[in-house]
Protein backbone atom coordinates (compact mmCIF):
# COMPACT_ATOMS: atom_id res chain seq x y z
CA UNK A 1 0.00 0.00 0.00
CA UNK A 2 2.91 2.38 0.69
CA UNK A 3 4.09 2.57 -2.92
CA UNK A 4 0.56 3.09 -4.19
CA UNK A 5 0.03 6.05 -1.89
CA UNK A 6 3.39 7.57 -2.77
CA UNK A 7 2.75 7.08 -6.48
CA UNK A 8 -0.68 8.65 -6.22
CA UNK A 9 0.67 11.71 -4.41
CA UNK A 10 3.57 12.17 -6.83
CA UNK A 11 1.44 11.68 -9.93
CA UNK A 12 -1.17 14.12 -8.61
CA UNK A 13 1.51 16.76 -8.09
CA UNK A 14 3.06 16.07 -11.50
CA UNK A 15 -0.18 16.08 -13.49
CA UNK A 16 -1.84 19.10 -11.91
CA UNK A 17 1.47 20.96 -11.55
CA UNK A 18 2.06 20.34 -15.26
CA UNK A 19 -1.40 21.65 -16.11
CA UNK A 20 -0.67 24.74 -14.01
CA UNK A 21 2.68 25.21 -15.73
CA UNK A 22 1.04 24.98 -19.16
CA UNK A 23 -1.57 27.57 -18.17
CA UNK A 24 1.20 29.82 -16.83
CA UNK A 25 3.08 29.54 -20.14
CA UNK A 26 -0.07 30.26 -22.11
CA UNK A 27 -1.15 33.29 -20.02
CA UNK A 28 2.40 34.47 -19.16
CA UNK A 29 1.75 34.33 -15.40
CA UNK A 30 3.38 32.59 -12.43
CA UNK A 31 0.42 31.72 -10.22
CA UNK A 32 -1.08 28.55 -11.67
CA UNK A 33 1.95 26.25 -11.23
CA UNK A 34 1.90 26.36 -7.38
CA UNK A 35 -1.90 26.28 -7.38
CA UNK A 36 -1.75 23.19 -9.59
CA UNK A 37 0.65 21.43 -7.23
CA UNK A 38 -1.54 22.19 -4.20
CA UNK A 39 -4.64 21.05 -6.09
CA UNK A 40 -2.83 17.86 -7.14
CA UNK A 41 -1.87 16.99 -3.57
CA UNK A 42 -5.39 17.72 -2.35
CA UNK A 43 -7.02 15.54 -5.00
CA UNK A 44 -4.47 12.76 -4.43
CA UNK A 45 -5.13 12.71 -0.67
CA UNK A 46 -8.87 12.54 -1.37
CA UNK A 47 -8.36 9.60 -3.75
CA UNK A 48 -6.18 7.74 -1.23
CA UNK A 49 -8.75 8.20 1.56
CA UNK A 50 -11.62 7.08 -0.68
CA UNK A 51 -9.64 4.07 -1.94
CA UNK A 52 -8.25 2.73 1.33
CA UNK A 53 -10.82 4.09 3.82
CA UNK A 54 -10.16 4.62 7.48
CA UNK A 55 -7.50 2.58 9.29
CA UNK A 56 -8.33 -0.65 11.11
CA UNK A 57 -9.16 -0.37 14.83
CA UNK A 58 -6.33 -0.81 17.32
CA UNK A 59 -5.58 -4.42 18.33
CA UNK A 60 -7.63 -5.57 21.29
CA UNK A 61 -10.54 -3.26 20.60
CA UNK A 62 -13.82 -4.39 19.16
CA UNK A 63 -15.01 -2.09 16.37
CA UNK A 64 -18.66 -2.56 17.42
CA UNK A 65 -18.29 -1.38 21.01
CA UNK A 66 -18.07 2.29 21.98
CA UNK A 67 -15.12 3.45 24.11
CA UNK A 68 -15.53 2.30 27.70
CA UNK A 69 -16.85 -1.10 26.70
CA UNK A 70 -20.52 -0.50 27.48
CA UNK A 71 -23.17 -0.84 24.85
CA UNK A 72 -26.29 1.26 24.75
CA UNK A 73 -29.63 -0.42 25.41
CA UNK A 74 -31.37 -1.80 22.33
CA UNK A 75 -34.10 0.42 20.97
CA UNK A 76 -37.61 -0.98 20.95
CA UNK A 77 -40.77 0.12 19.28
CA UNK A 78 -43.24 2.19 21.24
CA UNK A 79 -45.24 0.05 23.67
CA UNK A 80 -42.85 -2.91 23.64
CA UNK A 81 -40.45 -3.88 26.38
Amino acid sequence: MGWAVTGTLLSGMAVWGGVGWLIDQWLDTRVFFPVGIILGVTVAIYVVVKTYGEPDPAPGRDAGNPPGGRRSRPRTQKGQR
